[in-house]
């Protein structure tokens, strides 16, 4: 199976949304202090809002799903330390995750489904209709560019392994991984049905495993549940302008010291 139609399917860090298992240069990424915020205000009917960061986004996944689309998307146009691209400026566009997903409800439905394990969202669901307003009311219909989507394929985990295993800074790469994998990995979050992995399980893969997980969701062609994947479990995987070299050198620094 290609892996780009594969990443599609797939919702970054289930197992490391996440391993457990979306231009600014701001640091304050994936959501690792992102909680949820309480749906509807109160027991209300939900807002569109609440669809990206709240109860209910966590509601579109699986039984016991605790991940939102703002775990992995932001809302402002950054995309330094998130997987996923910003949901500023999403709404119009005429296509998603590299052409494989045509409409926006197409891209939606490959995390609900893939990602957070659940039931795709129809075009009538109320649901879908306050997610995509929300979508909408951030975004400005003069930006219809097609996302993009460009995981770094190397030739294998040895590869990943000469690339990103040294010239790092562990103390660098534990602050950066606090910003960008503690949202997942240093909350014991669940995404879909499982729980990402803790910091010390991390800690236990080879440098290679550990980068070329984190720059293609698994090994170049497998996908989450491939049998020759070491780490099984989906998990967003961050492109260059969203996790600089430098910054993955010095998370895998930190992981491996």
């Amino acid at each position: 199976m290609p892996l780009r139609f594969v990443v599609a399917i797939l919702f970054l860090c289930s197992s490391a949304v996440c391993w457990s298992g979306c231009e600014s240069d701001d640091d304050g990424g994936a959501g690792a202090a992102d909680t949820l915020a309480d749906t509807g205000g109160g027991g209300g009917v939900p807002t569109g809002e609440d669809y990206y960061n709240g109860n209910a986004s966590a509601a579109l996944g699986a039984a016991g799903n605790e991940a939102t689309c703002s775990l992995c998307h932001s809302n402002n146009g950054d995309l330094k330390g998130f997987s996923g691209n910003s949901f500023k400026d999403i709404a119009f566009r005429t296509a998603y995750k590299g052409g494989m997903a045509p409409t926006l409800l197409d891209g939606a439905n490959a995390c609900v489904t893939g990602w957070m394990g659940g039931k795709a969202l129809t075009d009538s669901d109320p649901e879908w209709a306050a997610l995509k307003g929300y979508l909408e009311s951030i975004s400005s219909a003069t930006v219809t560019t097609p996302n993009s989507m460009a995981p770094e394929v190397l030739d294998n985990e040895a590869a990943y392994a000469d690339k990103y295993g040294t010239g790092g800074d562990a103390a660098a790469g534990e602050a950066k991984f606090a910003t960008t994998c503690g949202g997942c990995h240093g909350a014991d979050v669940t995404v879909g049905t499982i729980q990402a992995y803790s910091v010390a399980s991390l800690k236990g893969f080879e440098a290679g495993r550990i980068a070329q997980k984190v720059r293609t969701s698994g090994p170049p062609p497998s996908g989450a549940t491939d049998a020759s994947d070491s780490t099984p479990g989906p998990m967003p995987f961050f492109e260059l302008p969203e996790l600089s070299e430098q910054d993955l050198k010095d998370i895998v620094a930190y992981l491996k010291q």
